[in-house]
């Protein structure tokens, strides 16, 4: 998706320079426009529907008309998408199997691509938000750190157990801890604070989140690939669906840390940025740090 501002590299009157987030700048104007193009089957794009009914795919940027001209940042997920306003109102529109707009479970399939505000966040001003594949989440001008959707491993951090959540629901490991981003993995997700603290939580396999607890373990679901012997295709294929099956059945049995943990190998370094990615995380630190010249290239 692109935020249309302006085809210029100057300023447009009217716009001002927002503060910066991450690494990236942030505008606030009284007049924005939200555009998407690429593949709307899941809604993702917030656009109207084809004349056939079947929400279309867009091949160059075409303005969302549903979203109120003051969207300030947005996100986009694996198939749902997210902005936020200048007002601190959050909007969502794609997919919802997973509760990931933060609907009510029955919305009608045919309203997914429609934009709508999410509800139960009227308590708080929304300055950022954040998407993956089935979990959405939301910061604050408070600090607090909201999600919704569900996850089997644990990426809500609600608590033990807790794998939904259908409406914004608090993170309550994280009160008081300001929160200013978020970062949103397979199965793990990454907090950092104000202060350049670090918590981590969700599934921790192949040390994503560090060494949380000393926990280390490898995952149950890693490339099998060498574990096949070579042999004739049937062999192959009979071992193979066993490796599978055996992997799907450790993971009911999945390492998870259900609640947001600080990671203490980062206790004395501040942390200024953060990124994770399907199975692995990346921190960018705010000064130089000395490693072992065996681990230097």
């Amino acid at each position: 998706m692109l935020r249309f501002l302006n085809s210029s590299n100057r300023s447009p009157p009217g716009l001002r320079l927002g503060h910066l987030i991450g690494l990236s700048w942030r505008w606030f104007s009284a007049n924005t426009t939200v555009m998407s193009f690429g593949d709307g089957s899941q809604g993702a794009l917030g656009l109207a529907d084809s004349p056939i009914g079947v929400a279309s795919d867009a091949y160059e940027p075409t303005p969302i008309p549903a979203l109120p001209p003051v969207v300030s940042s947005v996100a986009a997920g694996h198939y749902h998408s997210l902005a936020v306003t200048s007002g601190g109102h959050l909007w969502s529109w794609g997919r919802n199997s997973e509760s990931q707009l933060g609907r009510p479970q029955l919305s009608p399939r045919e309203t997914w691509n429609k934009p709508q505000k999410v509800e139960g966040l009227n308590q708080v001003k929304i300055i950022s938000a954040f998407a993956s594949g089935v979990i959405s989440a939301a910061i604050g001008d408070d600090g607090t750190l909201w999600v919704w959707g569900k996850s089997k491993r644990g990426q809500l951090g609600l608590g033990k157990d807790i794998t939904e959540a259908i409406l914004p629901t608090k993170v309550d490991a994280l009160l008081g801890q300001d929160i200013v981003k978020v970062s949103l993995g397979w199965g793990h997700a990454l907090a950092l604070t104000k202060d350049g603290k670090l918590f981590g939580w969700g599934y921790y396999a192949d040390g994503r989140l560090g060494k949380i607890g000393n926990l280390s373990e490898a995952s149950p679901l890693d490339s099998f690939a060498g574990k096949l012997k070579l042999s004739n295709s049937n062999t192959m294929i009979k071992s193979a669906e066993k490796l599978v099956l055996e992997a799907i059945e450790k993971e009911k049995d999945m390492p998870i840390i259900w609640q947001p943990t600080l990671i203490e190998d980062l206790c004395d370094i501040e942390v200024v940025d953060v990124a994770c990615g399907l199975d692995h995380s990346l921190v960018l630190c705010s000064k130089s740090i000395s490693f072992p010249s065996s681990l230097l290239i």
